[in-house]
C-alpha cells in the first residue's frame, strides 16, 4: 500500500491525512439526496462534473466543506506536518482554479508555493508536465 501511495505523491502519513476533506456530516450535506452509484446504475460515468467547466463549479463547493482531520492523540509536530501538507494541497487546488479562470499570475504564485514545498511529488509533477510515476 505504501508503494502505491508513493506513486501518487502520498509518501507520509501526514500527506495521507492532508487529503481529508470532511467528516460524515459534510459528506451528507454535499451528497444530499443524490441517488447511489451502483453497477446497474453507473451515474458517475455520466456525471455533470465530467463536463467542461465543472471543475470550477464543483471544487469550490467541495472545499467549502473542508474540516481538519480528527487527529486524536497526535503530537504537535505531527499536527504541523498534516497542516503543512494540507496547505500545499489546498494551494494546488487553488492553482487549478486560477488556471481555469485564466489568472496566470495567481496560478503561477500558487503553483510556485506548491512546487517549492514538494517539487518532486509525482502528483504535482504530473499536472505541470514534469512526469510522475
Amino acid at each position: 500500500m505504501a508503494a502505491a501511495l508513493r506513486e501518487v505523491g502520498i509518501s507520509t502519513p501526514a500527506a495521507l491525512l492532508a487529503t481529508w476533506v470532511t467528516g460524515r456530516a459534510g459528506l451528507e450535506r454535499y451528497a444530499g439526496d443524490a441517488l447511489p452509484v451502483t453497477d446497474d446504475r453507473p451515474r458517475i460515468e455520466y456525471a455533470a462534473w465530467l463536463r467542461r467547466a465543472e471543475f470550477q463549479r464543483v471544487l469550490p463547493r467541495v472545499l467549502e466543506l473542508h474540516t481538519a482531520p480528527p487527529l486524536v492523540g497526535a503530537d504537535e509536530r505531527f499536527r504541523a506536518a498534516v497542516a503543512d501538507e494540507g496547505d500545499r494541497l489546498l494551494a494546488f487546488y487553488s492553482a487549478g482554479l486560477r488556471a481555469y479562470a485564466g489568472d496566470r499570475q495567481q496560478w503561477a504564485r500558487a503553483l510556485g508555493h506548491v512546487l517549492n514545498g514538494d517539487g518532486e511529488n509525482p502528483y504535482y509533477r504530473y499536472f505541470v508536465g514534469g512526469g510522475g510515476s
